[in-house]
């Protein structure tokens, strides 16, 4: 309880655009504070590149300082007619980023690197409308009616002009493409686009791009475009036919092919109802780390993870000693975690996530929560999702004082009494704690409570719609 009443006294109120950027998952660097590269590590080896520099970044740069934030009420449509209904809601200019969320705050959101749009045009509307089509990157059209005052519209655009300038100055726009390539939604919709044009020459004929069972690609010189984790090689956890691989795949095909995917994807309501019915396997590492926002983590620092493991090689501390004892315990039930290589690449992940945050270093059931994500992810995205979980998502779960479980196993113990008066009640007449329960629940996000079959639809909805939904599964 101390603990708990000393952090809620240093406890401060975060600011509106604080929360704004906790909503949209932004990176820390769009509000002001230093992202991954831009820490001690960072910056050290980032030195020789800056003293290299020439007058022309130094302009970028203070270009970009200059540049200014701001939110306009706006209507969102898709520039397919028909294909979507119109959402109102709000604008945000965040640079580089470009964020929209509806009026509920449910229904409709995207946040979208400024450096994927590659055209914008005003369109030629009946007088008294303003309205703005984006194209980005892959040929997707996104229609924004601005609804505020001439004025405000103007300026608006004046920003949004500014700040794709300097992204395009920055060379950020020439990253895209290299990135995407990482993406298994890429080559998922590459593959639902082939048999269709295959048919149309054929005549009908039947494809040659055939999709294995899992609703992957049957090809294994495709398998090694994207990223992927251990599942690729041991298989993932469950049976793929009783999962319905294939029409989850077919679903979400059709979801990424007209709703945007990874940097550009629009959750619509329908994006919701997909992640509720389940995640394929291998688009499931894919839609965490855009869901989570670390997505935009790595790609706003590229190399940054196996820097940091090169330049701590072979050193030891207190952290690494502890992630040696617990890695032959990490779901052991696994098939890779009984090999060197799946060892190995768990011990990389939590060695190199305790050498970027000291502070935090590692905490007993980081190690079950990395080896459920490894399955899914390749290490790159499996450090920056943990750094994601650990740092913005569950705050002050995984450190040394533990005071954000703590508080959340109170308010979870409150809940109960107030739902479930019967069960509580009980819990009180034989003199147990609830938190004896609930607290590796909580903690390892039910992994460990239940079947991965399971365990892994509830971190789909996790990731989707917060951490209200570890509550309401407890």
């Amino acid at each position: 309880m101390s603990t708990i009443s000393t952090h809620l006294r240093n406890f401060k109120e975060p600011t509106r655009d604080q929360l704004t950027q906790l909503f949209f998952a932004l990176p820390s660097s769009v509000n002001g504070a230093s992202s991954a590269s831009g820490s001690a590590l960072g910056a050290e080896s980032a030195q020789p590149q800056r003293e290299k520099a020439g007058a022309g970044e130094k302009s970028v740069g203070a270009a970009e300082t200059e540049l200014e934030k701001m939110e306009i009420n706006a209507v969102l449509s898709l520039g397919v007619q028909g294909e979507e209904d119109s959402y109102a809601g709000k604008l945000y200019l965040f640079p580089p980023y470009l964020a929209f969320a509806s009026l509920d705050r449910k229904s409709v959101r995207f946040t979208i690197p400024l450096c994927t749009i590659r055209r914008v045009e005003r369109l030629n509307a009946r007088a008294g409308i303003y309205a703005l089509s984006l194209s980005l990157w892959h040929g997707m059209k996104i229609v924004v009616q601005l609804t505020s005052l001439r004025p405000t519209a103007d300026l608006f655009c004046s920003l949004l002009r500014d700040a794709l300038k300097v992204e395009l100055q920055k060379g950020k726009m020439k990253a895209v493409k290299p990135f995407i390539k990482t993406c298994y939604s890429e080559l998922l919709v590459a593959n639902a686009s082939a048999p269709e044009n295959a048919d149309e020459k054929d005549g009908g004929g039947a494809s040659k791009h055939a999709a294995n069972e899992d609703g992957g690609p049957s090809s294994p010189a495709a398998d090694s475009m994207y990223l992927g984790g251990l599942g690729l090689k041991f298989k993932f956890p469950g049976d793929a036919k009783k999962l319905r691989e294939a029409s989850k795949t077919k679903l979400w095909t059709n979801y990424l092919r007209s709703h945007g995917r990874n940097l550009t994807l629009l959750r619509y309501p329908q994006c919701t109802r997909l992640i509720q019915v389940g995640l394929p396997n291998r688009l499931r590492g894919e839609m965490w780390e855009t869901l989570s926002g670390s997505l935009y983590l790595r790609f706003e620092n590229p190399g940054f993870y196996e820097q940091i493991l090169v330049e701590n090689a072979g050193r030891t501390n207190t952290s690494t000693e502890e992630i040696e004892k617990d890695l032959h315990r990490s779901l052991p039930e696994y098939s890779a975690y009984q090999s060197e290589e799946g060892i190995g690449a768990l011990r990389r992940v939590l060695s190199a996530y305790s050498f970027k945050n000291p502070e935090t270093g590692y905490c007993q059931a980081m190690n079950i929560l990395a080896a459920a994500i490894l399955i899914y992810m390749s290490e790159e995205q499996a450090f920056w999702l943990l750094e994601v979980i650990c740092d913005r998502l569950l705050p002050g779960y995984y450190s040394p004082s533990m005071h954000g479980t703590l508080l959340d196993q109170r308010v979870f113990e409150s809940l109960v009494q107030r739902c479930l008066p019967i069960l509580h009640d009980h819990f009180q007449e034989v003199d147990v704690q609830m938190s004896v329960a609930s607290l590796p629940w909580f903690l390892s996000l039910f992994i460990n409570s239940m079947p991965m079959v399971f365990a892994f639809r509830i971190i789909d909805c996790f990731f989707c719609m917060g951490p209200k939904v570890l509550f309401q599964v407890g």
